[in-house]
């Protein structure tokens, strides 16, 4: 059998042109399916891994998909707000780490680089997702922020520099004002949604909402521009005009100025991660939110499953059009093997009559449709890994 791979490698080197389009031929029927199940086994394991890490999400009632996405991955909006006063009722529970989450705006857009989520949070969501400052350090003070390692890469932001928030309404100009915020770091990558976002403080998200600011000083120095009355007798008769905005940006100067208005138990979170020390710290929650009609309680993992039995059936019917299209091109593929042979009748004859057997022969031609199935099997497969991160975050892009 090795004399026969040996004549068949160089049968293939000789017809080298010939080789070259049956492997190609070979590859691209090979790749498509190859690289389909590659991908999704990635994208599967991926979007599982998070989920099962994530024990329980709180929030409104309403979509649990769009619950999920948005604890998970940032993505979508809630139908509807909680509040503090709620994240407080999940972390009464004994056992339960109940984590605000505030994620209602983004960064403003660069050219060619899109805005990031901005995360309001609490010191324990960069404990529970085991986040570290790769450069600089975490935000500390009102105003601060830290950078994802993806978002940072493509910004080219770093500790130090500043960022500005984007108003959800550009044409409402009496809405939420973009807060200036300062970058005290940027985290160490970890291969999730956490690197192409941007996180703070709560304080800082309710102060982008409008929730809470800060005004100037006014006294008989300011603008007058800004001021509807400027007496000389005193900084008591200064009267201060519409002019004078809250501020865009939080500094060491200004940030004692900053107050919220309201209780802050009503102050918004979009949703909250909960995570139980145990199991039955798990069930006594779910329990406790059974059957609340201001509150959903739900496992991001059942709700994956849901979305990847969609995506397996997906799976099925591209599969079953791949295999339609591979039949046909292993057909022509089969009837153009056939003509090689007719056309090497002459060379298979002249080695028959030099001594060869004729299971000789069939173990040569054997050899030859086995090192091209081999080698375009290899390159599919090779395609196949090259690209599946790409596919995958595609994949992520247009599913969840």
């Amino acid at each position: 059998m090795n004399n026969a791979f040996y004549l068949a490698i160089r049968s293939l080197w000789w017809h080298r042109g010939r080789s070259l389009a049956v492997i190609f031929s070979l590859a691209v029927i090979l790749w498509l399916p190859a690289t389909l199940r590659i991908s999704l086994n990635q994208f599967r394991s991926e979007i599982s891994a998070r989920a099962d890490a994530t024990p329980l999400i709180i929030g409104a009632p309403g979509s649990r998909i769009d619950l999920v996405m948005h604890g998970l991955y940032f993505r979508s909006q809630p139908a509807a707000s909680v509040t503090m006063a709620e994240q407080g009722l999940a972390a009464e529970v004994t056992g339960i780490t109940a984590i605000p989450l505030h994620v209602r705006f983004t960064t403003r857009s660069q050219p060619g680089v899109d805005g990031a989520p901005i995360i309001g949070t609490t010191p324990e969501y960069y404990t529970f997702r085991q986040l570290t400052p790769q450069a600089g350090e975490l935000p500390a003070l009102l105003g601060e922020c830290v950078l994802g390692a993806d978002y940072a890469e493509r910004s080219g932001l770093r500790a130090g520099d500043t960022i500005l928030s984007a108003p959800r309404n550009a044409l409402d100009l009496a809405g939420d004002y973009p807060l200036q915020m300062l970058i005290t770091g940027v985290l160490a990558r970890t291969f999730s949604p956490d690197d192409d976002a941007v996180f703070t403080d709560l304080r800082t998200a309710w102060v982008i909402e409008g929730i809470g600011h800060g005004h100037q000083t006014v006294d008989r120095t300011t603008d007058s521009s800004l001021l509807l009355q400027n007496s000389r007798d005193g900084a008591a008769a200064v009267t201060a005009g519409i002019g004078v905005l809250p501020y865009l940006e939080i500094t060491d100067e200004n940030r004692d100025s900053f107050h919220f208005h309201g209780e802050p138990a009503t102050f918004p979170l979009t949703a909250i991660l909960a995570v139980p020390g145990s199991e039955r710290d798990r069930l006594r929650l779910l329990g406790r939110f059974s059957g609340s009609r201001q509150l959903q309680c739900i496992t991001p993992s059942q709700v994956i499953a849901e979305l990847l039995s969609i995506v397996f059936r997906i799976e099925q019917l591209v599969l079953l059009f791949t295999l339609i299209a591979a039949t046909a091109a292993l057909l022509l593929l089969t009837l153009v093997i056939n003509l090689s042979l007719k056309l090497r009748a002459a060379e298979m004859q002249t080695m028959f009559r030099l001594g060869c057997s004729r299971l000789t022969i069939l173990c040569l031609q054997t050899a030859e449709v086995l090192l091209l199935l081999l080698i375009a099997s290899g390159l599919a497969l090779i395609g196949g890994l090259l690209i599946r991160g790409s596919v995958a975050a595609m994949l992520q892009r247009l599913l969840l």
